[in-house]
């Protein structure tokens, strides 16, 4: 019935927001939090604690995000392009850093995020403008995030990477008391990452890379093990019982 409830009154604020000009239409992909002073709160997969920028697909379809592009520039509407074949999941999220090193992987941004305040806009790939942004001073380690999750205005709150920021769990498959994992080792160095509930229950787990393609999906009871011996270095997002979590491959 929660959920239920949930699902309802998002849609109703989806709706209006596409009424109001907030969202565009055709692929429901928003800028949905940023941190644009992350002191000590969440590091990237080279251990660094840099800015980033999620996204939000608030659509039942996932969105090809190719050809696409990220600005602080309004003109320099191309300033960062996504990557080829960059996807974001139905209801789901995708993470840029924002920390002018490109050079660090694919979704690593070539411009930071200024905690003085400005501009931001996601352009699609046919030049129009899905979302601008202006935001003022930011506050160290604080999210500045939509409420409601991917429909609503700004606020500056307690971030919730890669999570509603409503409830701090994934809106696609929300329930009151979400499961933990337990991922060693983290990072993974060698070829296996091993997976540990201490529920009695089968675990279902969706384990996304960067880009947000499923690497893999699997069922198990207390623990499994996945062989990471052929993924390339970078941050990867496990998904089970409406929680998402993080490990790193490092080569």
């Amino acid at each position: 019935m929660k959920l239920q409830h949930y699902l309802s009154t998002a849609l109703v604020a989806f709706f209006l927001s596409l009424a109001f000009g907030k969202i565009d239409a055709q692929s429901g992909v928003v800028i949905n939090e940023i941190m644009a002073s992350n002191q000590a709160y969440i590091t990237d997969e080279n251990g660094e604690y840099e800015d980033w920028i999620e996204l939000y697909n608030n659509s039942s379809s996932a969105v090809n995000l190719g050809g696409w592009f990220l600005t602080d520039n309004p003109d320099n509407l191309d300033k960062w392009e996504f990557p080829t074949n960059t996807s974001i999941p139905a209801m789901g999220y995708l993470i840029i850093w924002a920390d002018e090193d490109s050079s660090q992987g694919p979704l690593h941004a070539n411009f930071k995020l200024s905690a003085a305040g400005e501009e931001l806009l996601l352009i699609n790939g046919s030049g129009s403008t899905v979302q601008d942004i202006t935001f003022g001073t930011q506050q160290a380690d604080k999210g500045y995030a939509r409420s409601p999750n991917g429909t609503g205005n700004f606020t500056i709150k307690n971030p919730t990477f890669k999570a509603n920021n409503d409830t701090g769990i994934s809106a696609a498959n929300e329930r009151e008391e979400a499961i933990q994992l337990t991922i060693s080792p983290n990072p993974a160095t060698g070829s296996e990452v091993v997976l540990r509930s201490e529920s009695t229950e089968r675990q279902s787990v969706v384990i996304y890379d960067q880009l947000g393609r499923q690497r893999q999906a699997t069922q198990f009871f207390n623990s499994t093990t996945v062989d990471v011996s052929t993924w390339p270095s970078g941050v990867y997002f496990v998904n089970t019982g409406g929680k998402t979590q993080r490990f790193v491959v490092k080569r």
